[in-house]
């Protein structure tokens, strides 16, 4: 089985890697980690100027009894210079880690897994694709440069697939999600310039056959998708200036309520992750989009204590 790269808010990448050997983290059935809203969001961000939705990047520093957990909530960015790099380079000098704990391929590959080296290696170089020019890839170069290990926070697709089909979505739901992520990411990316550029649906096709393959299932058409993504939001998707955001949680859309219920099973293992490395380990870097802290922010207050918050940053990285 080929795993791909999780970066946009809940799906993957289309760069598909063989997966490593290494350990697995399932999470304790009794954590209820609550599921991602803006109310709930607002309420933890006090640090949030009046009338903004949520201010990343930030740091979430926890210690307790000799741990230390540094989480470093980002903004998915594809650019060489902002503010995110800055609050991971902060992460590091704040955490002096032994392991690095990033989004975007599942735990299972292990530490340090050859095919995440080589993206890592290429971030900050010309041509670089949208994963290894991510604020993932940049902790990752750093923990290579530090000579220390870093390690993905994702359950594996298959676990995810199984968790939402006990919760009744069926894999035409999964892979319409997909590809609307898909597509959002390649707008967030700069691969497309709008929805009417041409290169969407070659966008679309590569997102289709990467699915298929890696679920052994028929690809959706982009006929399909098309009647599909019409009946659900009104709008022949080539024409959405919107799509960026139908996936995004906290809205309405069958897309983001399953990709909400997607994001609460990631959390699980994410939590189970963090708990393990921790009690390996002891000193811990997390770099994953602010919405995860979030929603796991009750359970790490609940191991660690409250923690201390860092949400501005000048420096360069």
């Amino acid at each position: 089985m080929r795993y791909s790269l999780r970066f946009w808010f809940c799906w993957p990448l289309l760069a598909f890697m063989p997966i490593a050997a290494g350990q697995n983290a399932t999470s304790t059935p009794t954590d209820a980690i609550p599921p991602w809203t803006l109310a709930l969001e607002q309420r933890l961000q006090p640090w949030c100027p009046a009338g903004c939705v949520s201010e990343v990047p930030f740091t979430a520093t926890y210690k307790k009894n000799g741990v230390v957990l540094v989480f470093v909530g980002t903004h998915h960015v594809f650019i060489p210079q902002n503010t995110t790099l800055r609050a991971v380079s902060s992460g590091f000098e704040e955490a002096s880690a032994a392991i690095v704990i990033v989004e975007g391929f599942p735990t299972l590959m292990g530490e340090n897994p050859g095919p995440l080296v080589e993206v890592a290696n290429r971030y900050g170089h010309l041509g670089a694709d949208d994963y290894a020019k991510s604020e993932a890839m940049y902790a990752a170069s750093l923990a290579l440069g530090h000579h220390i290990p870093f390690l993905g926070g994702e359950p594996t697709p298959e676990e995810q697939v199984r968790a939402l089909e006990s919760k009744g979505y069926t894999p035409r739901d999964i892979c319409f999600a997909y590809l609307v992520g898909t597509l959002s990411q390649a707008l967030r990316s700069g691969d497309i310039a709008d929805t009417s550029d041409p290169r969407l649906t070659d966008a679309f096709a590569r997102s289709a056959r990467a699915f298929a393959d890696q679920y052994k299932l028929e690809p959706m058409s982009f006929a399909d998708f098309s009647v599909r993504y019409r009946s659900m939001f009104g709008v022949e998707v080539t024409h959405d200036a919107h799509l960026v955001e139908r996936s995004e949680a906290g809205t309405s859309s069958q897309v983001a309520l399953l990709n909400q219920s997607d994001m609460v099973t990631r959390d699980e293992h994410l939590l189970a992750t963090i708990e393990r490395e921790l009690a390996l380990k002891r000193r811990v870097l997390v770099v994953y989009g602010g919405s995860h802290w979030t929603t796991l922010s009750g359970a790490l207050s609940e191991r660690l204590g409250k923690p201390k918050i860092r949400s501005s940053f000048s420096e360069k990285p």
